[in-house]
């Protein structure tokens, strides 16, 4: 009570209210390089009275603008923001058109960084299509587009298993299957990041896993394997650093 009553805590509340009318103001004016200068700010304030200009940029027809909303959406991290996201995107893979596949882009990593496990559901099918596109394009910009969004799939995976996203861990698990080596890389990478802040946590198929895949035939997916476990024992993964001791002692 008497904290709420200092002059400081009223004049930061009246600093955070006018910078809440501030980002408003440039939401409803909709001019794209502020837009994007206020991002920052909404990721901090986090007001709810944003959801709904928000939503509606989201919904419209400029696809910078979109790309904005996707991206504020995600430095919100508000979960309420998932459901347009999957919609907006779905829309855009239905309709495309220039800058699709920038907003589609900034939908998957607001999705990651809103860090709803719920997210797997929509992530996997939508990499499977990607390498499906990836595979089958007979032009090399479509394909690489498809890498490229498939490659964001996956990095938003790693940002929600970091936070605790048990079926995306799973599903970044599973992945080190895949038959596509840069699929398999990268996913044995994010499971690495998955664990940096709890190391020890890794449990003994994920790491025999890693193992396992240091010896592949495809540089690519070996150099990954060995480079998550160099991360993992840097971080203080005791299993990863007597994987390395006793690979020099057997050099010796």
């Amino acid at each position: 009570m008497a904290e709420a009553g200092k002059p400081g805590s009223r004049k930061k509340k009246g600093f955070s209210e006018e910078m809440i009318r501030d980002c408003l103001q440039i939401i409803e004016s909709g001019d794209v390089e502020e837009l994007f200068d206020i991002i920052p700010r909404i990721g901090v304030l986090r007001d709810s009275r944003f959801q709904k200009p928000l939503i509606a940029l989201l919904r419209g027809g400029d696809s910078k603008r979109r790309e904005f909303a996707a991206y504020s959406m995600g430095a919100m991290a508000d979960r309420n923001f998932l459901e347009p996201l999957k919609k907006a995107f779905l829309e855009t893979r239905a309709h495309k058109g220039f800058g699709s596949s920038e907003l589609q882009i900034a939908i998957i990593e607001a999705i990651g960084t809103i860090g709803d496990d719920a997210a797997v559901d929509f992530f996997l099918p939508t990499l499977k299509t990607c390498c499906a596109r990836k595979v089958s394009s007979s032009r090399k910009g479509a394909g690489k587009t498809a890498a490229r969004m498939g490659k964001w799939i996956i990095e938003s995976l790693g940002a929600i298993a970091q936070q605790g996203g048990e079926q995306s861990l799973k599903a970044l698990v599973e992945l080190t299957g895949h038959p596509d080596s840069e699929i398999k890389a990268q996913a044995v990478s994010e499971i690495s990041v998955a664990y940096w802040h709890r190391p020890n946590e890794v449990d003994e198929p994920t790491l025999d896993k890693i193992y396992q895949l240091t010896t592949h035939p495809e540089a690519i997916v070996a150099e990954s394997a060995l480079a998550a476990l160099q991360n993992l024992a840097d971080v203080g993964c005791r299993r990863a650093e007597t994987y390395f001791s006793s690979s020099q002692d057997s050099e010796e």
